[in-house]
């Protein structure tokens, strides 16, 4: 944990490497966790209103893509002698895991102050948890600046990233009912806390970051006139869409459309990120060989033929074979996406002279928050005109086609589009390096040097 003044990323010791990347273990271990339990928690275990917890949660989500933006900005803006992120790691960690572990141990008061506490908690550990993952994140561009390091350092981060979701969403509700729920939060607590603070040894910020931050409406107002970032976060948006309705849908899917018992589920849902963990290092060093939008491009495509198979599945066999399937387009997304970022994030400090991790780790949060909100008015809407009945054990022809579309055929259409907007990346991608060729030869010719070479 240090400033440094690194000309190549590839200096960065493979020690260091993996401590840096352990900190995605911690967070999304915790994220997955709260997502998955918390909520079930409070409703089926103390008894609060399931209804006054689902209307808060919508208004709250509105509110924390907004706090996104404004820890982003805060970041970008920060200056001090640990640097502008790791004093918001080194502040926040610790009480990101207290607050986990305080939300599944609440004091003995009534229903409403339950749903009080419940909501104070969740503020501030998502509160902890912005601050961390935003801040963590942001090094990643900084630091690995080498095309073959930050591939191959993304790939390391999305391996620790996908065993912290496996536990968060595996493990969080067994243990929790056999163990005691303030225990294992206590444990996941734990692990996360040495996972967070293990990341800052290979953690440090360049020196010479001195340049003056823009104002908010300043900020925000370049974050989009940057057409690379609005090209990304555009396919990013629709891709996340498409696999996190996949997820949402799927316990309907081996419901009611191919009935399949828990450990089938698990098969289904497990294949994808068993095979996305070792896939992970291939996807890096396509995004070398081929440039990564490219690289993400053919992900899409794989997605799009191996979604569309759920919509004709009818074995419980060949749905859990296109769960192991669908993980080698999942893993790309997980891989790509992190490092197209940091490529838009390379751009727009060419640009502006300024590296603003912050405000685009945050924008691009506040994005995806919005298209969680967005998955679930899609299910609303198909709940309201589909016919389903949750009293029904087997659902109607229509509905059972519903669930199909819903999870192999809209995310069809959202990937069809991903597809135009990242052929139009790769073409800013390409004019943008054409006029850095002209450039060099350019300077090149104007150079005494260059003749001497020619001669």
């Amino acid at each position: 944990m240090a400033n440094a003044n690194l000309t190549h990323s590839h200096q960065i010791p493979l020690g260091k490497q993996v401590a840096y990347s352990s900190y995605q273990l911690g967070i999304n271990m915790l994220w997955y966790a709260f997502s998955t339990i918390a909520v079930f928690f409070y409703v089926t275990v103390l008894k609060v209103s399931a209804t006054e917890i689902s209307y808060g949660m919508i208004v709250y989500g509105i509110l924390n893509a907004f706090m996104n933006v404004l820890a982003g900005h805060w970041s970008d803006r920060t200056h001090t002698r640990l640097g502008r992120r790791i004093p918001y790691i080194l502040a926040s960690g610790l009480p990101f895991c207290l607050t986990f572990y305080f939300l599944f141990s609440p004091p003995a008061v009534s229903n409403d102050g339950l749903l009080l506490y419940f909501f104070l908690l969740t503020f501030l550990f998502d509160f902890c948890f912005t601050l961390v993952a935003l801040n963590a994140g942001s090094l990643f561009p900084e630091m690995y600046q080498e095309e073959k390091s930050r591939a191959f350092v993304s790939a390391l981060q999305q391996v620790f990233a996908i065993v912290g979701l496996i536990l968060g969403v595996a493990l969080s509700k067994s243990l929790g009912e056999s163990l005691g729920w303030s225990k294992v939060a206590a444990l996941f607590a734990g692990i996360a806390f040495v996972s967070i603070y293990v990341s800052l040894y290979g953690s440090f910020e360049r020196s010479g970051q001195t340049e003056s931050a823009f104002h908010l409406k300043e900020a925000v107002a370049s974050t989009f006139r940057n057409r690379r970032f609005l090209f990304f976060v555009s396919a990013s948006f629709l891709i996340q869409f498409s696999t996190t309705l996949c997820t949402s849908v799927s316990s309907f899917y081996t419901k009611y459309v191919v009935s399949m018992t828990g450990l089938q589920s698990s098969l289904f849902l497990g294949g994808i990120f068993i095979v996305a963990i070792p896939l992970s290092f291939l996807w890096a060093r396509l995004a070398v060989k081929m440039t990564t939008a490219k690289a993400a491009f053919l992900a899409c495509i794989l997605y799009i033929f191996t979604s569309m198979a759920l919509v004709f599945d009818h074995a419980v066999w060949s749905v859990i074979l296109t769960g192991f399937m669908m993980g080698i387009p999942v893993s790309g997304f997980l891989v790509l996406l992190n490092i197209l970022l940091a490529e838009v994030i390379d751009h727009d400090a060419k640009l502006t002279g300024r590296r603003r991790e912050g405000m685009y780790l945050g924008m691009n949060g506040f994005l995806v928050r919005l298209g969680l909100s967005l998955q679930y008015a899609v299910m609303a809407i198909f709940f309201s005109i589909s016919g389903y009945n949750a009293h029904l054990s087997v659902q109607s022809v229509r509905t059972i086609w519903g669930f199909r579309l819903l999870i192999g055929g809209l995310p069809v259409v959202a990937l069809l589009v991903s597809l135009i907007l990242l052929l139009a990346y790769q073409r800013l991608h390409n004019l943008a390096k054409l006029s850095d060729e002209a450039t060099t030869l350019q300077s090149g010719h104007s150079n005494p040097l260059f003749y001497l070479h020619k001669q």
